[in-house]
This record gives C-alpha cells, structure tokens and sequence, in this order.
C-alpha cells in the first residue's frame, strides 16, 4: 500500500481497519479509516492530539486524510490485561501509570485506563488506545478505573468480562488492598 508516497508491505492484518506493515526495515501500525466521516476525523485528532502530550504512546509517524490512512509506530507490547492475569504491577508500573495519568490530566484529556487499552514492553507502559475526551475528574485514573489495577474483586469481574483467567485466590482482602491504592496513590499520584 502507498501512504504518503511511501510503499508499505503489509506483513499482517489484525482486523478490518488495522494492518502491521514494513517500511525500510521497521514495523508500524496502520489504521485505515474513511476519508472526511466523522468518526476519521475524530480518530487523526484524537491521535495527532494523544502524539503531541508526554503521554507514552506510539508516536503518530504519517497521516493521510486523503486516502485514510494513519501510520504510527508499532510496538509488539504484552497487553496489560494478560500481564495482571498472571502477576501483580511492581512499584515501577504503577509510577509509570500515574505518571501518564498526570500526563493527560495536564494535557487536558482522559484517557482509558483499562488494562486492555494498556501495554508493556521493554519495561516501559504505553497507552495503546487510540481516542481520548475533554478532561473530567469522575472519569480520571484514581477517581474511576484505579481498582482495576490492583488485585481487587473489580479486576477479577474485568477479566471474567474479557475472557481472561485469572486466579481469584489471587484477590486482597478489602482493608489489605485498600491499604495498598491509598499508599501507591499517596506515592505516586501528582
């Protein structure tokens, strides 16, 4: 496919829409879209928006309103929801998570804080997800989606939700991971 006047191999598609392809040697992810419908310009903005913040994300590489077409770079991450089915967030994550969180927050976005729309690679966090909306507080990470992370009876509903097994032995008592949100938050929420 050509984007931009640049040829691109399509080494897999993932979905309808979605595609990892090569150009010169390194993989990116393209997202095709219909050209001037609303949900496609609702997609590049959200996307040049989520590019231009410190928010760890795939960096937006081309668009092409033109064609529909927008490339970003491709990051072969452990989703996070397959991540927390088997082991808990160190100390690390979640510095990573709220960091990003603060990030958006400054930016004047919200973003999704579910584990699906989360990935981990080389030890770092990127937002995968692709959309955002105007800040609001009732829908920030400590205010909505801060139990998901954690080994809560919230996580284990999630996962049941998304197909995914996880271990309910697993899960805190309520005063324990209480305890534990209020110390991460305390540490690491700004």
């Amino acid at each position: 496919m050509i984007i931009k006047h640049r040829e691109f191999e399509i080494k897999e598609q993932l979905d309808e829409q979605r595609y990892i392809c090569t150009y010169k040697g390194r993989e990116y992810l393209v997202i095709q879209f219909v050209p001037k419908s609303d949900e496609g310009n609702k997609l590049t903005y959200s996307l040049k928006r989520i590019s231009t913040t410190p928010i760890n994300a795939p960096k937006l590489r081309w668009l092409d309103k033109k064609a529909g077409y927008i490339v970003r770079d491709y990051i072969p991450a452990l989703i996070m929801t397959d991540y927390l089915s088997k082991q808990d967030m160190t100390e690390e994550l979640y510095d990573q998570l709220f960091k990003n969180a603060y990030y958006a927050k400054m930016s004047g976005m919200t973003i999704s804080y579910s584990p699906n729309d989360w990935g981990l690679y080389n030890g770092s966090l990127f937002y995968l997800g692709e959309t955002f909306s105007v800040f609001k507080k009732e829908e920030d990470l400590v205010d909505k989606s801060l139990r998901l992370w954690f080994n809560t009876r919230e996580l284990s509903e999630f996962m049941k939700n998304n197909g995914v097994f996880y271990d309910k032995n697993r899960i805190k008592g309520e005063y324990e991971v209480n305890k534990e949100i209020v110390l991460m938050a305390c540490k690491y929420y700004r």
